[in-house]
């Protein structure tokens, strides 16, 4: 079922809204709060690692990253599609990293997310996946 109108409007700028938030959240290194846009059964699929399950390891996962390398992160979400209770978006995004002892340094990828309506209303973030274009 594919939703239209006014109501898939409002959810894409809802999903939209999201990403601002995220990327405020992670500029100022509030692991908890870049967390709670993720359900509790979510999944982040990142190069080269181990799935990232579960709201426990999310928080764990950008606690780490906050308080290490980290600095900012821009998304540029170019894709958002709403069909029912899921939705996804397609973007490029850029990320600010400042490892102990280097050089800071911009890396630049893209990402796929799909979110999934709630049952209390809003929006939450079930896979996050992504990938650096280097």
């Amino acid at each position: 079922m594919t939703t239209t109108g006014a109501a898939v409007e409002d959810d894409i700028r809802t999903i939209r809204a999201m990403d601002r938030e995220f990327m405020d959240n992670v500029a100022a290194k509030d692991a908890a709060r870049v967390a709670a846009v993720y359900a509790d059964d979510a999944c982040i699929l990142m190069p080269g690692q181990p799935i990232i399950r579960g709201k426990a390891q999310i928080l764990a996962f950008w606690q780490a990253a906050l308080d290490g390398p980290v600095q900012a992160i821009t998304l540029d979400t170019t894709d958002v599609e709403v069909s029912g209770d899921l939705a996804y978006g397609v973007g490029n995004n850029t990320i600010m990293l400042k490892p102990a002892g280097e050089t800071p340094r911009e890396e630049k990828g893209k990402y796929v997310v799909v979110c999934r309506r709630e049952p209390a209303g809003g929006w939450k973030i079930v896979v996050d996946s992504y990938s650096n274009d280097e």
